[in-house]
């Protein structure tokens, strides 16, 4: 079986040593002693890929600032198990987007200056298949940047699976609402840097971007890119509840460096729903009709390329047409992927009732009652 690089070295091994020493000093040193070892090989890595880092930054520091972003991305939003990864790597066989994968997420310090060796690492490190879902891991498969973000500093939300404990802490950087405005603005500038460097590996290609974590944050992508595009994903909040239940159940054995309470951890995402899409909603309002499109997960896995087709015109993307050949050839690849089976019990009929379905119900989803389920 291959070596699953997650599981024993953790993604704090991308991260900066100031920028580990910071979160450890932030969750006061709180590793929990199963998880000492990796977080010791997590503090190795930091130290050995630290010349890597500095060769990186002497190189390509000042040509990453001057890079100008001269199209506003294309940004594919919606919560997480909401076929976001499918869009994304459909719209990725466009030659003329730049995206992200998993090399730049898992070694975003010094992917420009050691591209093969960095590959070949990644290549060996990660697992064959995403521990939640099956789908096919790499150096080359697309990636959510968010990854990225939690490795220069603490403003990414997926530090929350590392420090499980700070769940509620981390997540205030999902809507920034409860942050302070330099709080925001050190994360505009971070983000922006790491898109810069993505430009510029792209030679100026606009680019395609995933992030979940960028539901709600819409308003602050505005004031960065006031012509920016979105993809926005739904689904079945049911099917959605479920999924995003197997994937923290999954993930957070993999990546966390403390134990955790599942119960607090579902009541977490239950609230970070909720908070993306309050904030969502609200904000969505500020982006021109023309710019957004919402794409149900259903009908995306029903009719990918026709779905994929009505974003292109109604966004005004690219010519479809000169695409549709490559990314027709991915979906046929997929033919034997079998996705996960959920089975909606009562108890779960109930959380999403309570707690979730308005936010759904107006995109036409049907509302289930307990006693429909045998």
């Amino acid at each position: 079986m291959k070596q699953n690089w997650i599981a024993t070295m953790e993604p704090l091994a991308g991260a900066t040593t100031c920028n580990i020493s910071k979160l450890l000093l932030e969750n006061k040193l709180r590793v929990h002693p199963k998880y000492w070892f990796r977080c010791y090989i997590a503090i190795r890595a930091t130290h050995y890929f630290l010349p890597l880092r500095v060769v990186e930054r002497i190189k390509y520091h000042s040509k990453i600032k001057q890079t100008k972003i001269m199209k506003d991305p294309v940004f594919i939003i919606g919560h997480w198990r909401t076929g976001t990864t499918l869009l994304y790597s459909m719209i990725s066989r466009d030659n003329q987007f730049g995206f992200v994968t998993n090399l730049e997420t898992y070694c975003p310090h010094f992917f420009l200056s050691f591209r093969k060796l960095t590959q070949r690492f990644v290549d060996f490190a990660l697992p064959e298949t995403r521990p939640m879902d099956n789908v096919k891991m790499g150096s080359k498969e697309t990636a959510e940047e968010e990854y990225a973000l939690s490795a220069y500093d603490k403003y990414g939300f997926y530090n929350a699976l590392i420090f499980p404990k700070n769940f509620a802490y981390y997540s205030r950087y999902l809507t920034f609402k409860d942050c302070s405005e330099k709080e925001v603005q050190k994360w505009k500038k971070r983000y922006n840097y790491f898109l810069q460097k993505m430009t510029l590996k792209h030679n100026g290609k606009r680019l395609i971007l995933k992030n979940p974590a960028n539901t709600s944050r819409v308003k602050h992508l505005l004031a960065m890119f006031p012509n920016a595009k979105f993809i926005h994903t739904i689904r079945n909040p049911y099917y959605t509840f479920l999924s995003t239940l197997r994937f923290y159940r999954k993930v957070l054995p993999l990546f966390t460096l403390q134990k955790w309470d599942d119960e607090k951890i579902k009541e977490g995402f239950i609230k970070n729903y909720n908070d993306m899409y309050s904030v969502f909603e609200k904000d969505r309002e500020l982006i021109p009709r023309n710019n957004i499109i919402d794409v149900k997960y259903e009908d995306l896995i029903r009719n990918p390329l026709e779905i994929v087709e009505g974003a292109y015109e109604a966004l005004e993307i690219g010519e479809f047409s000169k695409v549709k050949n490559a990314m027709k050839k991915f979906v046929k690849a997929q033919a034997n992927y079998k996705p996960n089976i959920h089975t909606i019990s009562s108890e779960i009929i109930n959380e999403v009732n309570e707690n979730w379905f308005e936010k759904m119900e107006k995109y036409g989803y049907s509302q289930l009652k307990p006693n429909n389920i045998k």
